[in-house]
C-alpha cells in the first residue's frame, strides 16, 4: 500500500511539474528593420522608433516585458537565419550560409540530424505540443519532418515567400484583399491553436512567421487610406493621395509625383495591419489565462530593405543594419518595461527555451548558443554563459557584397571576402558605423582575425572561393544542357520544320542560355568588386 501510494504522489508531483512548465510563442518578422517600429529598442533614444508607423500591440508587449538594443538575427537575409535558429547554431555551423547556398547543395547538408527547436522541447518530457505557422525555410522542406506536431502547410510546395504573395502559388490564386499578406488568417489559425491548448492543458511552443514584411507589399484598404492622408499632411500634399498601386488596371492615372508617398503610406499600412495580427494573438492569450506562464519573443530574420538609420546598410548588407534586429520578450519573471543591453542572437533562443522549460536532457555539444535566462531575469546585471566565440555571421554570397562580420564584446570586425580588406568598429560607442578603428588598433584587430578565422575552421564554414567555383560549376552545368536542348531542337525542327512545339521550345531555351549567361557574367563581376556598399 506504501509503494502504490508513493507511486501515485509521484505520478501526481510530476503531473504538477509538467502542468507548470512554461509556454512559447516567437513572433517572427520578416524583413523588419531595426527602427521600424514604434518601440525604440533603447528607450533613452525615442529617435529609434520610427516617427510614422503605429504600432501600439508591440508597444503594449514592450510595456509589460524587455526589449533588448543589442540583439542580432544570424543572417541579413532570411532562409539561413531561419536555419540556424532552428538548430541554435551559427549559419557558418549549420550548413546554410545564404540563400541558394550552392554549397549546401553540393555538399547535401542533411538539417535532420540536428535537433530542432520542437525537437528539443518534445525531447524534455514536459508534455510539450508545438506548431509552426506562416513562412518556413526552403531548405528544411516541411516542418513536421522537424519535430512540429502541427502547421498549416497545407500548399503543393512548403510555406515560402510566394505564400505570402498568393493563396496558392502553384495556380497564383490571388490573396483575399481584406487578408494582405496572410496577417489576419495567421491571427486567426494561431487563436484556435491558442484554444486547443487551453483546453488540454499542454505546454507548447507556437511559431508565428509573418510574411509581411517582405515584398510584394499589401495592406488594408482602409489602414492604407489612413497613412496615405497622414503622409499627404506631413509633406503639405493639398491634393488627396489616390490610393492606386503599381499593379491596379488604372495605375497610370497615378501622378508620378505621388507614386513614392503611395508606397510609404502602403509599408506604414501593413506594419500596422501585422502589429494589428499581433495584437489579436496577445488579447486572445490572456483572455484564454496563458499570458502568464508564456513567453512571448518577438524578432525578425534580418535588417529592413527600407531605412534603417542611424545604423548603415540593411537587408543582404552585412552592416548593423543589416543584422541587428528588434526583440522584445515578455513573460514569466521578466521584468516589466526593461531593457537589455547586453548583445544576444537568435541561436541563443534554444538553448534560452531547453534552460526555461526545465528539460534536464543534455544539449547538444555543437550548439553556438547560451541560455538568456540569467538576462531574462535580471537584466544587465545577468552573467552568461561563456561563448566558444563572440558573434559570427559568415556571408559568402556570390550574388551581393560578401562580407563576414565578427562581434566580440563591444567591438565588431568586417572583412570583405573577395579582397580581404578589414574594417572594425566599437559598435557600442558607434552603432552607425562611421569610425573605421582597423589602422588605430592594429593589434585589437589582429587578436579578432585569429579567432574568428579560427572559429570558421573549426566548423568547416565555406570559403568564398569555393562557393564561386561551385556556383560557375552550377552555372555552366545548366548553359551545357540548354545548349543541348536547342541543338535537339533544331534537329527535330530538320526532319519536321513546321513543327511549332520544338520550334518554342528552342525560343524557351535560347532565352534562357542568354538568361544563364547575364547571370554569370553577373557573377564575374561581383566577384571583382571591392565595394563596401
Amino acid at each position: 500500500m506504501k509503494l502504490t501510494i508513493s507511486l501515485l504522489f509521484g505520478f501526481a508531483t510530476s503531473l504538477v511539474h509538467a502542468a507548470k512548465a512554461p509556454n512559447f510563442i516567437l513572433i517572427y518578422a520578416d524583413d523588419l528593420g531595426y527602427t521600424q517600429t514604434s518601440v525604440p529598442m533603447m528607450k533613452d533614444r525615442p529617435e529609434l522608433g520610427h516617427s510614422l508607423h503605429q504600432t501600439p500591440h508591440l508597444e503594449r508587449l514592450a510595456a509589460r516585458g524587455m526589449r533588448f538594443s543589442n540583439a542580432y538575427c544570424p543572417s541579413p537575409v532570411c532562409t539561413p537565419s531561419r536555419a540556424s535558429i532552428q538548430f541554435g547554431m551559427t549559419t557558418a555551423r549549420v550548413g546554410c550560409i545564404s540563400i541558394h547556398d550552392v554549397v549546401m547543395n553540393k555538399r547535401k547538408v542533411d538539417f535532420k540530424k540536428n535537433h530542432s527547436l520542437a525537437e528539443m522541447l518534445k525531447e524534455s518530457d514536459k508534455g510539450y505540443h508545438s506548431a509552426f505557422l506562416g513562412k518556413g525555410c526552403t531548405p528544411l522542406g516541411w516542418f513536421k519532418d522537424h519535430g512540429y506536431d502541427e502547421t498549416d502547410f497545407i500548399h503543393k510546395h512548403p510555406n515560402g515567400n510566394a505564400h505570402g504573395d498568393w493563396w496558392e502559388p502553384a495556380e497564383k490564386t490571388l490573396i483575399p484583399a481584406d487578408d494582405p499578406k496572410r496577417v489576419f488568417s495567421l491571427a486567426r489559425n494561431s487563436i484556435g491553436y491558442l484554444e486547443k491548448r487551453a483546453s488540454d492543458k499542454k505546454p507548447f511552443f507556437l511559431t508565428i512567421s509573418h510574411y509581411a514584411l517582405h515584398v510584394r507589399n499589401m495592406s488594408l484598404k482602409s489602414t492604407r487610406r489612413k497613412y496615405l492622408d497622414l503622409v499627404g499632411q506631413r509633406e503639405g500634399i493639398d491634393e488627396k493621395i489616390p490610393d492606386i498601386s503599381k499593379f491596379d488596371d488604372n495605375a497610370d492615372e497615378m501622378p508620378a509625383k505621388l507614386r513614392s508617398h503611395w508606397e510609404r503610406a502602403n509599408y506604414a499600412a501593413m506594419m500596422e495591419d501585422m502589429d494589428t495580427s499581433i495584437g489579436m494573438v496577445l488579447d486572445k492569450l490572456k483572455e484564454l489565462d496563458l499570458e502568464e506562464n508564456t513567453y512571448v519573443i518577438f524578432s525578425s530574420d534580418n535588417g529592413g530593405g527600407a531605412s534603417n538609420k542611424p545604423l548603415q546598410g540593411g537587408k543582404a548588407r552585412m552592416w548593423e543594419g543589416g543584422i541587428r534586429v528588434p526583440m522584445i520578450v515578455a513573460g514569466p519573471n521578466v521584468d516589466a518595461n526593461s531593457q537589455c543591453d547586453v548583445p544576444v542572437a537568435q541561436w541563443d533562443y534554444l538553448s534560452t527555451m531547453h534552460d526555461l522549460s526545465g528539460s534536464s536532457v543534455p544539449l547538444p555539444e555543437n550548439l553556438d548558443g547560451v541560455s538568456l535566462r540569467p538576462v531574462l531575469e535580471k537584466g544587465n546585471k545577468g552573467k552568461l554563459a561563456k561563448r566558444d566565440t563572440g558573434f559570427v555571421f559568415h556571408f559568402p554570397a556570390f550574388y551581393t557584397i560578401p562580407i563576414t562580420s565578427y562581434r566580440d564584446g563591444d567591438y565588431k570586425l568586417m572583412r570583405h571576402l573577395n579582397t580581404g580588406e578589414t574594417k572594425l568598429f566599437n559598435v557600442a560607442k558607434d552603432m552607425g558605423e562611421t569610425k573605421d578603428l582597423a589602422k588605430s588598433m592594429p593589434e585589437k584587430k589582429a587578436a579578432m582575425v585569429r579567432k574568428l578565422d579560427a572559429y570558421l575552421k573549426k566548423v568547416g564554414a565555406w570559403t568564398m572561393e569555393e562557393v564561386y567555383e561551385t556556383r560557375f560549376e552550377e552555372l555552366d552545368k545548366w548553359i551545357s544542357e540548354k545548349k543541348k536542348q536547342v541543338a535537339d531542337c533544331k534537329e527535330e525542327l530538320r526532319k519536321n520544320p513546321k513543327d511549332k512545339s520544338h520550334r518554342d521550345r528552342l525560343k524557351k531555351a535560347k532565352e534562357l542560355i542568354a538568361k544563364l549567361l547575364k547571370t554569370r557574367s553577373e557573377v564575374v563581376a561581383n566577384q571583382a568588386s571591392s565595394n563596401w556598399f
